[in-house]
């Protein structure tokens, strides 16, 4: 074997041992990694059952209650016709999808459909106008416990019929010391969020304990030592934006 030869056969047994170890470093580095993934594989799993043993399934039930709800035949044919007409109209948000809520806005026209949307559409603009969805958790009176000194009311029981019962005592309001505490429009928006709070707390509660459906509540007007110094102009002004609530959007 001449020198040259010699050299080239070196030169390839060095290539050959130097494939031989790269080939080599790359199955340890690839076992090395092999066994960095099952350790953090491994790792997550422990960590994931860990987590898996610490959460708790809480599930709230709330016990079925039958309530009767009677039905009159025509009453639930005026009010498939009044919802169909809202819905085509776009004038029926979730929350307002309510039987008893549109049999209501029924009675207050008279059952005439068109005036009754007429009704329930301002009804929806000042809802959104005056912030009436988020009333009750937005609006707080602080003057309350003060408002009820020179303005007596509120509910108490619920009569034979399961209604709750809401009293003002007329004979002891003092509108002129009233509006040293509060103002026509805080007292308002108190009103509306005390109306807010019966359809949605105390009728289903009251509801549910009657086990029939209570969508109306009894008002008694205790008139006694009612005079001349109850009835103030702000004393009109505020039943008048009262009734103008009450009858014109509830």
């Amino acid at each position: 074997m001449s020198g040259l030869e010699g050299l080239g056969a070196y030169d390839e047994i060095r290539e050959r041992r130097s494939d031989f170890e790269n080939s080599e470093d790359e199955r340890r580095r690839s076992k090395i990694g092999t066994l960095k993934k099952k350790a953090i594989n491994a790792s997550n799993k422990f960590t994931h059952s860990l987590k898996k043993r610490g959460k708790r399934k809480i599930d709230y039930r709330v016990p079925s209650v039958s309530i009767e709800d009677v039905r009159d035949a025509k009453d639930e044919s005026a009010v498939h016709e009044l919802r169909k007409k809202l819905l085509d109209r776009d004038l029926l948000p979730p929350r307002h999808d309510d039987y008893h809520t549109l049999l209501r806005f029924l009675k207050a026209r008279d059952f005439n459909v068109e005036k009754t949307i007429q009704m329930w559409e301002e009804m929806l603009n000042w809802r959104k106008e005056y912030g009436t969805d988020t009333i009750l958790e937005d609006f707080e009176f602080e003057e309350l416990e003060e408002v009820l000194q020179y303005y007596p009311q509120g509910y108490h029981g619920v009569d034979r019929e399961g209604r709750p019962v809401y009293i003002e005592r007329l004979g002891k309001a003092h509108p002129s010391k009233l509006m040293r505490i509060t103002t026509i429009d805080r007292y308002l928006k108190y009103h509306v969020q005390e109306f807010e709070r019966a359809l949605h707390e105390k009728f289903p509660a009251c509801s549910i304990t009657a086990k029939r459906q209570i969508c109306s509540t009894t008002t008694i007007l205790d008139v006694q030592g009612l005079g001349v110094k109850n009835f103030t102009r702000t004393a009109a002004n505020l039943l008048a934006a009262m009734t103008k609530i009450d009858n014109s959007y509830y």
